[in-house]
């Protein structure tokens, strides 16, 4: 019984220990947090304050967007007539001019019904000789004209659809795919189609590129779309092509891009732009073609798409790359610039810091644009004068190095140091790997 009254007494006096250092822990805590806030604030941020000359220069305003770069012109060609596949003389990545053959079909039964047509028409025109020779009626005269004029449309049907048994590139540039194999069975299509990259303007829809020839495989108009179809000029997309045989156009792009609803208001065509495509450090250039004036929303977030010509035929771009894009919407060039940290705003006024002769003296200033870090002073300060121009910096994130609790480098976790608990051990309170103590709950 004395041993184990003994042991209760220990386990007791265990649990009061235990006790005494959690409130001592807390403590600690209160104070820590209490004073926290000033200690970590005067060693995690650095203050400086240097006297520099005012100069000029040019600050550009800039709406930034996010895009996706493309070919500028695609061009799905089908065939325009039915009838058994005899050749496919191209593969994807292949490089085509215009008028290039692409693939045939067998033309036997489309030469058959031209030569039909055209004995048809021969035989019209013998007819018309004929009256007019026997002084046939007016009448007569003007029905044998309307046989002739009927049978000479059937005959250019018929020369058309034996040129659309060859399908021929219309634009220069890369297969991009091909589905069309010898023996397949098609049917005529409504025609190809051709998309191309233009100036367009933020107003309206419309319909670009001009209307293919029969002769050279084409059939059916060619039409642009602005960005999502909200304004002349075009984007195109080879993912959604459905050609049976598809062309981009080579060193030829757009950057399909996204700009806010807050961004799109300042945006004008012909603007300047700056592109840096994904995984590339030197960026390329180009305008904006199109504003779309149709916005789509994701997760509540409007946008509104914009397409940017890039300019001239740069290379290592690639239909599908992704895009950072910053639209300059204003450039002022020559004028009175000072860094952003050397203006000060008190009740809606605007002013800097003069460096008269070692003195400092306010000096109320107008601003104008802000960019990257530098604000434009309308009036109120020249060029050379000395102006104090305050930095901001952090040493660190606040709550790493000396900004621990109970002492020691806070790690990973915990209040004090370790990467558990308050002492700085791996877990507990002490120090220890494990408990209260180190080691374990005991020590």
């Amino acid at each position: 019984m004395v041993a184990k009254s003994g042991a209760r007494r220990s386990k007791r006096t265990w649990w009061i220990v235990a006790a005494v250092v959690v409130v001592l822990a807390g403590a600690g805590a209160a104070t820590w947090f209490g004073t926290r806030s000033s200690s970590s604030a005067a060693a995690g941020i650095v203050t400086t304050t240097a006297v520099q000359s005012v100069t000029t220069g040019t600050i550009s305003q800039t709406v930034a967007a996010t895009g996706t770069i493309e070919p500028a012109t695609t061009a799905d060609l089908n065939f325009a007539v039915s009838g058994t596949v005899t050749a496919v003389d191209v593969v994807a990545g292949q490089t085509v001019a215009v008028g290039q053959t692409l693939a045939t079909v067998d033309p036997t039964t489309l030469n058959a019904t031209l030569a039909q047509a055209q004995a048809t028409l021969a035989n019209d025109q013998a007819q018309l000789a004929t009256d007019v020779a026997d002084g046939a009626s007016t009448t007569q005269i003007a029905l044998d004209n309307a046989n002739i004029a009927s049978a000479q449309h059937n005959v250019t049907a018929a020369q058309t659809a034996v040129t659309d048994a060859t399908l021929v590139s219309t634009i220069a540039g890369t297969v991009s795919s091909v589905d069309l194999v010898v023996g397949q069975q098609v049917s005529a299509s409504s025609g190809s189609s051709s998309s191309s990259a233009g100036t367009g303007t933020t107003a309206g829809t419309g319909t670009s590129a001009s209307t293919g020839s029969g002769a050279s495989g084409f059939s059916g108009a060619a039409t642009g779309s602005g960005a999502s179809g909200a304004s002349t000029g075009s984007s195109s997309s080879s993912s959604s092509s459905t050609g049976q045989v598809v062309v981009v156009s080579t060193g030829s792009y757009i950057v399909n891009a996204t700009v806010s609803s807050s961004g799109v208001s300042q945006l004008q065509v012909g603007d300047q732009a700056t592109i840096t495509p994904s995984g590339v450090t030197t960026p390329v250039y180009g305008t904006v073609g199109s504003i779309g004036l149709v916005a789509s929303s994701t997760s509540g977030v409007a946008s509104f798409p914009v397409v940017i010509d890039v300019t001239g035929s740069p290379t290592g771009l690639f239909g599908g790359m992704s895009a950072d894009v910053s639209i300059i919407v204003k450039e002022l060039q020559g004028v009175v610039v000072v860094p952003t940290g050397a203006v000060t705003y008190t009740g809606g006024n605007t002013a800097v810091t003069l460096d008269d002769a070692g003195k400092k003296v306010v000096q109320p200033v107008t601003t104008g644009i802000a960019a990257a870090g530098q604000t434009q002073i309308v009036s109120g300060l020249q060029a050379g004068q000395k102006i104090y121009v305050t930095t901001v910096s952090f040493r660190g994130p606040l709550g790493s190095g000396r900004s621990s609790l109970f002492g020691g480098t806070r790690t990973a976790g915990g209040f004090g140091g370790g990467t558990g608990g308050f002492g700085g051990g791996t877990g507990g309170f002490g120090g220890g790997t494990g408990g209260f103590g180190g080691g374990g709950f005991g020590g």
